[in-house]
């Protein structure tokens, strides 16, 4: 449910896109993307926006906090960058408008991260990535940031991250992250992305819980002589009752997925959802993980095959929605030790045509 929102006086709003032209929060209601103009109130959009305050901050990343007259009254205008956790790019500007003598409340809390992924030779997209939290996330997420890695001002987020996820999502997550990197690589840059999706917090304690979130993120330009290629964004807890559009406009959704999970939960031989172009692992049945073939990543990384067999096995099932294709293969546990397994491969449809495939490992 998309909720109509507008930002007055006496309200956040979270800004980000070029320039930051699209709004995306108010307090604690999520919006749009849509065009700030359109739901900000006249006295906020002309000192946020007719005044390029956004804007400036956008491109500074410097604080702006300072009362400023207008309409024969004096108005206290915060404006305040949100950055990217590793490379400190400006990603988003939370911003407001009051009245001097009555201060604006508490800003809504917005955590930032970033995914770095390392380019081949070729400039291809590689399985070793990272990802990188801010300490708000780990604030949204009720983690104690001594279970990361803590780097200058930011922490490196381990496996564990991905496994926070619910795993009815974990799908769709991981398919957003796919199609920025693609889009990325094909010059599609600057795209504003959002995606509801829940999550388990307290990781690391006996008091865990499930949180709805809203992840908004964007792909920077890629350059050829770059050596990583960078996701960026912030997330926020959302209403249980708000999904995205692109979540409403396919009802079922939500609903593929969760029976999706349900049937590899109960799956006793691996499977897992694999993306035919690139070999990334989408989504994994408990099976895969007991036989400890790892977590979501590339199916690539375990695959003991030089000539490039396996990829075109998977892009020729991921093809075939109508039936399965199987062949011999020889795949390396997380723990070094070699299987030989026969791979049992159908194509799906998910997004683009025929673009996935679910396989299922037979020892």
């Amino acid at each position: 449910m998309i909720v109509q929102v507008q930002l007055d006086v006496g309200s956040w709003g979270l800004f980000c896109g070029s320039d930051g032209k699209q709004l995306v929060l108010v307090d604690d209601k999520p919006c749009g993307p849509v065009s700030a103009r359109k739901p900000t109130r006249a006295i906020p959009r002309r000192l946020l926006l007719d005044e390029n305050r956004i804007a400036q901050v956008m491109r500074s990343g410097n604080v702006i906090s300072e009362t400023v007259p207008h309409a024969d009254e004096q108005w206290a205008v915060e404006v305040r960058p949100v950055f990217s956790p590793r490379t400190s790019t400006v990603i988003g500007v939370l911003a407001g408008v009051a009245k001097a003598a009555d201060p604006l409340p508490e800003p809504p809390l917005v955590g930032g991260w970033e995914w770095e992924i390392e380019r081949d030779a070729d400039g291809q997209p590689t399985l070793r990535r990272r990802t990188y939290w801010d300490r708000n996330l780990f604030r949204i997420y009720d983690v104690d940031t001594s279970v990361a890695q803590q780097r200058s001002g930011y922490w490196e987020a381990g496996e564990w991250a991905s496994e926070l996820i619910d795993q009815s999502d974990r799908m769709r997550v991981n398919s957003l992250i796919r199609d920025g990197i693609q889009d990325g690589l094909m010059g599609v840059t600057g795209k504003v992305r959002c995606l509801t999706y829940n999550i388990v917090t307290g990781y690391g304690t006996a008091s865990q819980d499930r949180r709805h979130m809203r992840l908004v993120g964007v792909i920077p330009p890629i350059e050829p002589d770059h050596d990583k290629i960078y996701l960026q964004g912030f997330s926020y807890e959302a209403p249980e009752t708000f999904h995205d559009m692109a979540f409403e406009q396919d009802a079922n959704a939500g609903r593929v997925d969760d029976v999706l999970r349900g049937v590899m939960a109960l799956a006793k031989e691996p499977m897992a959802v694999v993306d035919s172009a690139t070999l990334d692992v989408l989504m994994t049945s408990p099976s895969w993980r007991r036989e400890d073939f790892g977590y979501v990543g590339g199916l690539g990384e375990f695959a003991i095959d030089s000539s490039g067999e396996l990829h075109r096995f998977i892009a020729a099932a991921a093809r075939d929605t109508a039936r399965s294709q199987s062949m011999g293969l020889a795949l390396r546990r997380v723990d070094g030790s070699v299987q030989n397994v026969r791979i049992t491969a159908t194509g799906v449809r998910s997004g683009a045509e025929g673009r996935d495939a679910v396989i299922r490992l037979d020892f």
